[in-house]
């Protein structure tokens, strides 16, 4: 029988993850699950209780939270051969979107018991490692300005959307060089982004195209952009309907690396962060995650 960590987060969700947390027990303990419910403290706690895990012999390593928590839990995990499971119950869940796990409880629940485990690569932006997508420009605008709209707001959704409106009416076009294995090319950016996921920023589906276990990123460059048409570009990156635009730049990659005046700072799984100059490269097979089972 396998044995379950779960390294919880009630803070996660504007706070709404405590009873989802409690239900997930109670369903655990009905169905004689061997877990363990551990739950973070303060940041960075997710990879020090995932790190004990790990070494304290646990089959599965079960973040539940959103997608900071995740990240945080999967530090602890990279490069070993224990699984990551997610139930999601944050914010944004974007990697939980990709790997195609939803935030019903029960759900979820069950893909975390009888799904199936799959190899997924990692990512790394200078230093730092990243599970999802990583990223500069307009996205780490949106979330500057977000952070400062959280406390007169009530939900962090809200926040999000008036980040991006600010960030809109303040647009930054960044003189950017991106060198691939390939060569070098010269664009005036609004964003770029790199990853093994899909989605961001909440369910903006940018890199429509990822597969997480090909040993690729995927790279999203949005350039020469002006507001009027940024408006209207904004609806097609949620939906993921951007491909083959004039201002979208799209390639497949192991590494690329950026140079942008004015400098900006990146984000990296939703965390701002130093950035550019930045070098983003895969980390291939970085991961073990239990997933829906394919159809």
């Amino acid at each position: 029988m396998e044995r379950y960590c779960l390294i919880a987060n009630r803070t996660s969700g504007s706070g709404s993850a405590g009873a989802y947390i409690d239900r997930v027990k109670f369903m655990l303990e009905a169905r004689g699950v061997d877990f363990e419910i551990r739950e973070t403290q303060y940041p960075g706690h997710a990879t020090e209780l995932a790190k004990a895990a790990v070494a304290e012999g646990f089959d599965v390593i079960v973040t539940v939270g959103g997608d900071g928590t995740l990240r945080e839990t999967a530090m602890g995990v990279v490069h070993t051969d224990r699984i990551l499971g997610l139930l999601p119950c944050g914010t944004g869940n974007d990697y939980a979107r990709a790997v195609g796990i939803p935030t019903d409880a029960e759900t979820a629940l069950d893909i975390l018991l009888h799904g199936e485990n799959k190899v997924v690569d990692a990512g790394m932006a200078n230093d730092q490692v990243f599970f999802n997508i990583a990223g500069f420009g307009f996205d780490v605008d949106v979330l500057d300005y977000t952070e400062k709209f959280k406390p007169k707001c009530r939900n962090g959704e809200t926040a999000y959307r008036l980040g991006c409106l600010k960030a809109v009416l303040g647009l930054k076009l960044r003189k950017t060089t991106l060198t691939f294995p390939d060569g070098s090319i010269e664009r005036n950016v609004l964003m770029a982004a790199a990853g093994v996921g899909t989605h961001f920023g909440g369910g903006m589906n940018v890199l429509p195209e990822s597969d997480m276990s090909d040993g690729l990123l995927d790279v999203c460059i949005a350039h020469d952009v002006t507001r009027l048409r940024l408006l209207s570009l904004l609806p097609k990156f949620i939906k993921g309907k951007h491909l083959g635009l004039p201002v979208i730049t799209y390639r497949k990659t192991t590494e690329v690396s950026v140079v942008c005046d004015p400098v900006s700072r990146i984000e990296v799984d939703g965390e701002r962060m130093d950035g550019t100059p930045v070098t983003f490269r895969v980390l291939p097979g970085a991961l073990t995650i239990r997933a829906p089972k394919k159809n």
